[in-house]
């Protein structure tokens, strides 16, 4: 049977003499030149209101289910270092800290669910939100999507239960720097570039000349110590010697179905797997409650920004993205082919 439609409405043209009609499009633009001012004032009045002062975790988002609860903790894309207050995209630490924050003070999450969905970041962004993991006190289970590799595996390690979709690239275990070396760019171009340093070092990892010996070994002294933090986070997290880590770290990525086997994680399942895990761990009798928290930027904050971007020339945004991809970054990342 065809499903029940209410009526279109009959459009209705009514004419008038030519003499006497005011064009269509004379009507449309008065109209639009009217409204879009009065809706626009309108519309940002009602955004600074809602939004005034409210930054960081808000009230908890969408609920179903009766029991006691079970938070959903996104970290999402790459992992950045930054307060609560920002808001860019991918996983900023802040926002994952001040989430993991508000679920353990809410009395009526029982616990919490990290949901990993990332090829990893900063060293620092990722250790800040282990850092707030390992504080937690309520159970933790951390629910891999797509990619939870590197800085996602990293923030992952010290949870109480890890569950892989099979087919989930995880491990990347290992730090990576990214230098970039201009020089016979700069040569073909005929560009010189000369650098008045303090020091022999001071402009370590420029694209603009070749890395000297010393400076190879001083950056790679970096890579190490960072990578002996990250084997260490995952013998104590995963309860493994040292030397079995070494050997799954050295850099490759496993799907869910091979992490399992050598003890990256303990459980091949979805979202659904994780909420039933967590409302175990959680000692949740019944459906628990699913939530998760909104996230309001300060309405000043995002003027402010939107500002500074509006007011930048094409020459500052160049820059910007010269100095984005030619500053050397410490991180905890995977930078190969994804699952899909």
């Amino acid at each position: 049977m065809a499903e029940d439609r209410p009526a279109t409405p009959a459009v209705v043209t009514v004419k008038s003499e030519e003499s006497n009609r005011t064009p269509f499009w004379v009507l449309l633009s008065v109209s639009v030149g009217f409204l879009l001012p009065v809706c626009s004032c309108a519309l940002l009045f009602l955004v600074s209101t809602l939004s005034l002062s409210v930054v960081g975790s808000g009230p908890a988002l969408g609920s179903r289910g009766t029991g006691d609860a079970v938070a959903i903790v996104r970290v999402e894309g790459p992992i950045t270092s930054g307060d609560e207050s920002d808001f860019g995209t991918g996983a900023v630490s802040g926002v994952v800290m001040s989430d993991l924050r508000a679920a353990n003070d809410d009395p009526s999450v029982k616990a919490i669910i990290l949901l990993v969905d990332s090829p990893g970041g900063t060293v620092t962004g990722s250790a800040q939100i282990y850092e707030v993991v390992k504080e937690v006190e309520k159970p933790i289970i951390v629910s891999m999507v797509s990619v939870a590799a590197s800085g996602g595996y990293y923030v992952s390690a010290p949870a109480d239960h890890i569950i892989a979709r099979p087919d989930t690239v995880t491990g990347s275990i290992g730090v990576i720097l990214t230098l970039y070396n201009a020089e016979e760019l700069l040569n073909e171009l005929g560009v010189d570039v000369t650098l008045i340093t303090s020091g022999p070092n001071k402009a370590l990892g420029t694209p603009w000349e070749e890395l000297s010996p010393e400076q190879r070994e001083i950056l790679e002294a970096f890579v190490d110590e960072s990578y002996e933090d990250f084997i260490q986070i995952v013998a104590d997290g995963r309860s493994m010697s040292l030397a079995t880590v070494r050997e799954l770290a050295d850099g490759r990525i496993y799907t869910g179905r091979q992490a399992l086997a050598v003890g990256l994680v303990d459980e091949l399942g979805n979202l659904q797997s994780a909420i039933d895990k967590a409302a175990e761990l959680g000692g949740i009798s019944g459906e628990p409650r699913i939530v998760e928290y909104e996230h309001l930027p300060d309405f000043q904050t995002f003027l402010r920004g939107f500002s500074i971007h509006l007011n930048k020339s094409e020459a500052d945004h160049i820059a910007d993205i010269v100095t984005r991809f030619t500053t050397p970054s410490l991180e905890y990342r995977y930078v190969g082919p994804q699952l899909r």
